[in-house]
């Protein structure tokens, strides 16, 4: 029965993660910023001092740009290459879901709803279908807990969880650290072990040992070479990333609005059904329960930090998503076992009720097939959403690709930055990023710089024209045009 469900997950996710992925242009900022990186990696060779556009890029750990370089060896640097890694552990992750929840609840059906409710989450196949790190994250944070959960019954695992955790850790900036949690509720046990049994004593504390110097061996040469090259990088990485410069009594106030709308949006016909998972554990105490407690800690301990700010974005809720969807899927399993079983003592008399309609399989399958409903309504209502229905060339993705052909100094008056590094496959420079006496276009005209082009909208040549300024038109599009000066 397990593989019937895998197959069933691998053939769905395939189609929706993989289908046209190469379609849409990459975009900015984020996607475009991220894949220009991982050029840049396979182009200088060096996998450990990153970098954007010839200046240092420290914002979050390396190994998303990492795997998207060795991607870019395989397929060659393009949209489908950029985006595979994201696609191709998103899958990997529906996967690992379901054996998290089979580990926890012994459940097929219960694990490959689980599943089903993951994949169908329409933030989660947005994100795994780009070139961005969150899709890499939840890979991480899966495996993470999936070798967290195999160590609680053989401690040698833990070597296991200390590597995933350490590429979770690499994967983007504080994020993953609330895995820590997990990793010490599921082996409270083996912890306790290693102090009150001097059987075990010797055996666990090298297991632990070797973990931690995994870990450290996969994490540390990153941080200690930006920590000793770049001053600011503890500051800006640790602080202005990884905490949004939140104060530990920041974390302390709620302002959850904007952080529960932005789920709701995310996840879309689960969310109310979350709700009442979450209400139904708590009102029938079957929180108690050990493996039910474990999802409701991991929900909250991934969900509190983001409803304690108004910084939050709608796709930084995606490790939410991992408990969320086993949430759901127990809860309801739970929920309506126990209305199966109040009918069942209502008809057991009727023997067509008993003979066909009153066994535990009927219920699955009802169960089953419920799922499958929502699922094929949550997947009608996103597809054109999420599936491009045609290819489209961007005007400012058609003018970055013009660009390359041009020796001169790039300058751009506008802020898609990421697309045009990476389409033009040049260094650019914004005019934001320029001193007050060169700023703007008609500052920058008026200056002593000459060997330059400049990439403007096209209203904006008649502030050109409204100085007197003479410059060269060298080419254009519906929105953007490339000049020089004359």
């Amino acid at each position: 029965m397990p593989y019937i469900f895998i197959l069933a997950l691998i053939f769905l996710f395939s189609f929706l993660f993989f289908y046209r992925l190469d379609y849409n242009t990459l975009v900015s900022w984020d996607e475009a910023w991220y894949a220009s990186i991982a050029r840049d990696i396979l182009k200088s060779g060096n996998w450990i001092d990153t970098s954007f556009n010839g200046k240092p890029f420290y914002d979050h750990p390396p190994l998303g740009f990492w795997l998207m370089a060795l991607s870019y060896k395989i397929f060659g640097i393009n949209e489908f290459s950029a985006r595979f890694p994201s696609a191709f552990l998103g899958l990997l992750t529906i996967i690992l879901v379901f054996f998290i929840f089979r580990k926890l609840f012994k459940n097929d059906y219960i694990a490959f709803v689980s599943s089903l409710i993951l994949g169908t989450s329409v933030w989660y196949i947005l994100r795994v279908r780009s070139g961005n790190l969150d899709s890499i994250l939840l890979f991480f944070y899966a495996l993470t807990v999936y070798f967290s959960l195999k160590a609680k019954d053989n401690f040698f695992w833990f070597i296991l969880t200390g590597i995933a955790f350490g590429f979770l850790v690499l994967s983007k900036t504080l994020v993953g650290i609330s895995a820590i949690f997990l990793i010490f509720l599921i082996n409270f046990q083996n912890f306790l072990k290693l102090f009150s049994s001097k059987k075990n004593f010797l055996n666990n504390f090298l297991i632990i040992l070797v973990s931690f110097i995994l870990f450290f061996l996969i994490v540390s040469p990153w941080y200690k070479f930006h920590l000793e090259k770049y001053p600011e990088f503890f500051y800006h990485h640790f602080f202005d990333i990884g905490t949004r410069r939140k104060t530990l009594q920041d974390f302390l106030k709620l302002n959850y609005q904007l952080p529960l709308f932005y789920l709701h949006m995310g996840v879309r016909k689960w969310y109310y059904l979350w709700w009442v998972s979450f209400i139904y554990f708590f009102i029938s105490l079957k929180f108690l329960k050990k493996e039910i407690f474990f999802l409701l800690f991991w929900n909250i301990v991934v969900l509190y930090p983001f409803l304690t700010t108004d910084l939050t974005h709608i796709w930084h809720l995606l490790p939410v998503y991992l408990p969320l969807s086993m949430i759901i899927a127990g809860g309801f399993y739970y929920l309506g076992r126990s209305m199966y079983r109040w009918f069942q003592k209502k008809f057991r008399k009727i023997n067509l009720f008993k003979k066909y309609f009153l066994k535990i399989d009927f219920f699955n399958f009802i169960y089953l097939f419920c799922f499958l409903i929502l699922t094929v309504i949550q997947i009608k209502n996103f597809y054109k959403e999420i599936i491009p229905q045609s290819k489209y060339l961007p005007d400012e993705v058609e003018i970055s690709k013009r660009l390359t052909k041009y020796k001169e100094k790039i300058f751009l008056d506008d802020d898609f930055l990421p697309i045009a590094v990476f389409y033009s496959q040049k260094q650019v420079t914004p005019l934001y990023t320029l001193p007050d006496e060169l700023g703007t276009m008609v500052k920058l005209f008026k200056s002593k710089e000459n060997n330059f082009v400049i990439v403007t909208r096209n209203w904006a040549v008649a502030n050109l024209d409204k100085e007197g300024i003479k410059y060269i038109f060298l080419e254009k599009n519906k929105s953007y045009s490339i000049l020089k000066k004359e």
